[in-house]
């Protein structure tokens, strides 16, 4: 009982490590995307109305 199970215990700790990476990639992407849209979008509504 006392090795904890070392390869499991690595793998969750790893698994979930990789998976808060991941997550946190695809939020800073889905960010970044957001941002270039928002900019987009105020940029065409005031041109369309100095026009």
């Amino acid at each position: 009982m006392g090795n904890k199970n070392n390869p499991l215990v690595g793998i969750g700790i790893l698994s979930i490590l990789l998976t808060t990476i991941y997550t946190a990639v695809l939020a800073s992407q889905l960010m970044a995307t957001k941002h270039k849209v928002d900019y987009l979008y105020f940029k065409n509504k005031f041109s369309e109305n100095k026009n």
